[in-house]
């Protein structure tokens, strides 16, 4: 199996156990670690998908502009918009579904399992899945790679 094929399933088995992970935190309530892991799976399987294209080695947590970048050509623009649509309010919250945040005075300190509530975990983990189904059927059909 060529090398960018071991890194794109690579990432899709972690993604994939990454959605076991959200949907177990957010049916025992702990919603904060549930949008963490629904975060987690979008960034993995986007990552999968930049490895059949050969771009990999990507550190950050937010990668669906690489991802755009590289599949404008190559999916419709619908589909484009709604994985961005969906991927992006998601993306965004890799650092502050995990960490307190104390470096604004003026506010209270922000601790994640405080803050996110049921509403927030549900639409995380809705779009995680829509993600990580629309990227499952693009490895398929642009790469026949069954994932």
């Amino acid at each position: 199996m060529p090398r960018k094929k071991q890194i794109a399933r690579a990432f899709y088995l972690e993604a994939k156990a990454d959605l076991v992970m959200a949907g177990l935190a957010y049916e025992n309530g702990i919603y904060s670690r549930c949008v963490s892991m629904s975060q987690q799976v979008v960034e993995k399987i986007l990552k999968a998908a930049l490895a059949m294209v050969d771009v990999y080695g990507l550190r950050g947590h937010e990668v669906l502009q690489y991802f755009v970048d590289e599949y404008r050509a190559t999916i419709t623009k619908n589909l484009m918009s709604r994985i961005a649509r969906t991927a992006r309010p998601i993306e965004i919250e890799w650092v502050r579904s995990r960490y307190p945040d104390w470096t604004n005075p003026t506010q209270p300190v922000w601790a994640p399992s405080e803050q996110y509530d049921k509403k927030d975990a549900e639409k995380a983990l809705s779009g995680a899945k829509e993600v990580y189904k629309l990227i499952a059927d693009i490895m398929k059909s642009e790469f026949d790679l069954e994932l």
